[in-house]
């Protein structure tokens, strides 16, 4: 099969995984939301960061 087709199921698994886990247990949902947010959050700022630091880069 194509990596593409891997890369997919992969993607399709991890989602369904989670789905499933915060459907089932209200638990996994507090803990899965904050990590879904607040990871978002950081990678969003980090994201932008280096972005900001390699055009500082590029100008000097």
């Amino acid at each position: 099969m194509d990596k593409k087709i891997y890369t997919l199921l992969t993607i399709f698994i991890i989602y369904f995984v989670t789905a499933v886990s915060m459907s089932l247990f209200p638990g996994a949902q507090k803990v899965l939301t904050a990590l879904i947010f607040g990871g978002l959050g950081i990678v969003l700022f980090l994201g932008a960061f280096m972005i900001w630091v390699l055009n500082r880069k590029n100008e000097g």
